[in-house]
């Protein structure tokens, strides 16, 4: 009798674990419908900023990330400008559809290509920083003053990465 008890209990325990793992496997209205949403906003991209200059593994991590219903773990890297653009570009649709920046495939490995014109093996934030002062400098958001505190503050985060330093270089 125990052996059938135990056999019983050995059944249900190993079957609600597989259950809730094919529960949590299926993506939930909104994550299809972000998945959507990013499908069109990439193809809309690939329009307006052609193809021409694009690496080939920027464009298969795309593929790659909504072939798995947006739900692959983040790698893509931008490495030139051109990606670069359409990485924002895609940022900006998914941030307006009310995605989290969280849901986007965009990570570079830090023994990686970084993008923008900061140097090979800068800091994130410094790499960050050049970054969006390209982008808002190729949409003339900024003045000539604003451009070189923001250039100013890019330049103080990398030669802090270089020093090792905690120094603060808000300006």
């Amino acid at each position: 009798m125990r052996s059938i008890i135990a056999a019983l209990l050995l059944a249900c325990i190993s079957f609600f674990p597989a259950a809730s793992l094919a529960q949590s496997q299926e993506p939930s209205a909104w994550q299809v419908e972000k998945c959507e949403i990013y499908r069109q906003s990439w193809d809309k991209a690939l329009d307006f900023f052609g193809t021409d200059n694009l690496n080939y593994d920027f464009i298969a991590q795309n593929e790659n990330f909504i072939a798995s219903a947006c739900t692959a773990p983040p790698g893509v890297c931008a490495q030139s400008s051109q990606e670069l653009e359409i990485a924002n570009a895609l940022t900006i649709a998914m941030m307006n559809a009310g995605a989290a920046s969280t849901f986007l495939p965009f990570r570079c490995r830090a023994d990686g290509p970084s993008p923008g014109p900061a140097a090979s093996g800068a800091a994130p934030d410094a790499v960050l920083c050049h970054a969006q002062l390209e982008l808002l400098l190729n949409g003339n958001k900024l003045t000539e003053e604003e451009a070189a505190v923001y250039a100013a503050q890019c330049a103080c985060l990398e030669q802090r990465q270089q020093a090792g330093a905690q120094t603060d270089c808000a300006q």
